[in-house]
């Protein structure tokens, strides 16, 4: 197997970060938002977003490993303060695209100033188990540091034990919960 490095992502990866970021979402409830909509679909418009500039999933909010030229895993996080200002071009491309969703996507907050917040993670499956998450989570973890912030949060599905194992191990802990498109999940933080 060839050697994984873990760098800041870039425009041409956002096909396969979307796909990543993808893995860690309730994709049901997205599916839900247009009649037609497909995973591929999906995938493409999230695609968009991560090549864009100013959004949540932005490339420049993400670092990626990489194992030769295969992208195999991916994280963004971004200072929760920006949460809303970065969603909201998501958000008004949801609206454009799927009017008569009754998705509460735009109602979701996750996030709030005075925490790093990880957004999104994803490691190819078969390539889990390697380290690469906890590599993820490094960077990202330095990144919120040299940022100059106190605290990384993060939201976890109740039912993804194994995901909160993880967290725990790299000193999360659980500090309330938050409510995310119908799913409860743990609101964890690392205090740096």
């Amino acid at each position: 197997m060839e050697e994984v490095t873990v760098r800041p992502a870039r425009k041409e990866d956002a096909a396969a970060v979307a796909r990543l970021f993808m893995m860690a979402w309730p994709m049901e409830s997205f599916l839900r938002m247009g009649e037609g909509l497909t995973e591929d679909i999906f995938a493409d418009i999230i695609r968009g977003y991560v090549e864009a500039e100013d959004t949540l999933y932005s490339y420049r909010n993400t670092v990626v490993a990489v194992a030769g030229d295969v992208v195999c895993g991916a994280m963004n996080g971004y200072d929760g303060a920006m949460y809303e200002t970065l969603k909201r071009p998501v958000l008004e491309d949801f609206r454009k695209r799927f009017p008569d969703s009754d998705s509460d996507f735009g109602e979701v907050h996750e996030t709030e100033a005075g925490e790093f917040y990880l957004d999104s993670v994803g490691v190819d499956p078969r390539m889990r188990s390697m380290g690469i998450g906890s590599r993820l989570f490094q960077a990202m973890i330095q990144r919120a540091g040299e940022s100059g912030a106190d605290k990384v949060g993060l939201i976890v599905d109740f039912d993804k034990p194994k995901a909160e194992a993880l967290y725990e191990r790299l000193g999360f802990r659980t500090v309330g919960c938050k409510d995310f498109l119908g799913h409860k999940m743990k609101h964890m933080q690392l205090c740096l």
